[in-house]
């Protein structure tokens, strides 16, 4: 057998790549019901727990933009090498902390492992495919990372029936240790390695930026995402302390949210990829639009309403996550390592602020904050795409 089990073309590649993508995902959204009891014993409050969750996503994401590039210097097995040691280590020091200081900083080294696997699952695609085979691979991808939020937080949920918020690290330790496994398994698909030295290749994002043709799209397309994550940073406060249920009723209203979004991919492939691209985005952003402004209206109603508008709301958002990825990924050539760096960057930074602003103590609620955030992602990507559409110019 070949020492590279995971080849470009090879089935075992793309289960392998799918699973790096949901890195995030699962360090997040697995310990989401555990976030209360984590409080309570760690003697703090639930604000400076929920930092752990908002703290690893910016870390995450500022991570991939030193990644990125050193992997178009090094070569992506280095990097995935280097994150899956990080990634084991963290969340094994996780499980026997006992202070919020520490968990905060841990997470930090998680987070920062985290960016390493998942900015190398886009860029192997980025380096490996073209054209339709690209935007096919790129759906499937995202498919399985929306599986990843769906069964994480009910994964979470039954661990928390049984044992500690500690098994729920456990268990992410030995995802890094299959990480590494797989890592070793990778052959390297790096086509041009950047010369010069490491500030050489940081720099190639600078030079990346200064690309209109993909800058402006990155800009609008990555606050798209800034309602899933609004939802992501507020959601067990509302379904909990709001609404009134248990952790594991929060887990399966969490898993149905993210069960909705598994449509949006599998009708990209099936029927939007068909239609006029340029009206499905305005499309769905529009029915994010009128979301926000049901939200604002009738969000506090029940746990039911709630959820009907951030399942139309999680939909639209994974049906825009393919089109508007391939858009970006096609707009510019090479530096590979660092546009799809920055790609993933710039959405998970937006979300990020949007999980801060949530946070601002002026909100009436948290169904107020997330509301407002999602009609105005509506307001300001509607007429930036009927403007950007016009101009785009293929690589």
């Amino acid at each position: 057998m070949s020492k590279h089990l995971f080849r470009p073309g090879n089935r075992w590649l793309v289960a392998f790549l799918a699973f790096l993508g949901a890195f995030s995902p699962l360090s997040t959204d697995m310990y989401l019901p555990a976030l209360p009891s984590m409080a309570q014993a760690m003697h703090t409050s639930y604000n400076l727990v929920s930092l752990t969750v908002s703290g690893f996503i910016l870390f995450f994401s500022l991570s991939m933009l030193v990644w990125g590039p050193l992997s178009d210097k090094y070569g992506r097995r280095p990097v995935l090498l280097t994150g899956s040691l990080l990634y084991i280590l963290s969340s094994a020091g996780i499980t026997f902390t006992g202070s919020i200081v520490t968990l905060i900083l841990l997470r930090a080294v998680q987070a920062t492992a985290s960016g390493a696997l998942a900015a190398m699952s886009l860029t192997v695609v980025k380096d490996t495919m073209r054209g339709e085979r690209l935007e096919k691979m790129v759906t499937l991808l995202q498919t399985f990372t929306i599986i990843a939020p769906m069964l994480a937080p009910v994964a979470g949920g039954a661990l928390l029936a049984f044992a500690n918020w500690r098994i729920i690290f456990c268990v992410l330790t030995l995802c890094g240790c299959l990480a590494l496994a797989g890592s070793l398994a990778l052959r390297e698909t790096c086509p041009r390695r950047t010369a010069g030295s490491v500030v050489t290749a940081l720099g190639r994002l600078f030079v990346v930026l200064g690309n209109g043709n993909f800058l402006r799209p990155l800009l609008i397309f990555s606050m798209l995402p800034m309602p899933f994550f609004a939802y992501l940073g507020v959601s067990s406060l509302v379904y909990q302390e709001g609404f009134g249920i248990s952790p594991q009723e929060y887990s399966a209203f969490f898993a149905a949210n993210a069960s909705i979004s598994l449509f949006g991919p599998i009708l990209h492939m099936r029927v939007f990829r068909f239609l006029p691209r340029t009206r499905v985005i305005v499309a769905h952003m529009s029915v994010m639009l009128v979301c926000g402004m049901l939200l604002l209206l009738f969000g506090g109603q029940g746990k039911w309403f709630f959820f009907a508008a951030y399942a139309a709301i999680t939909f639209c958002g994974s049906a825009l996550r393919a089109p508007t990825t391939v858009i970006m990924m096609e707009s510019i050539r090479g530096d590979n390592g660092a546009v799809t760096s920055l790609i993933n960057c710039g959405g998970l930074l937006f979300g990020c602020i949007a999980m801060q602003l949530c946070t601002l103590p002026f909100w009436g609620n948290a169904i107020e904050a997330t509301g407002t955030i999602t009609l105005s992602v509506g307001i300001i990507t509607l007429p930036a795409w009927a403007w950007l559409s016009k101009r785009l110019r293929p690589a």
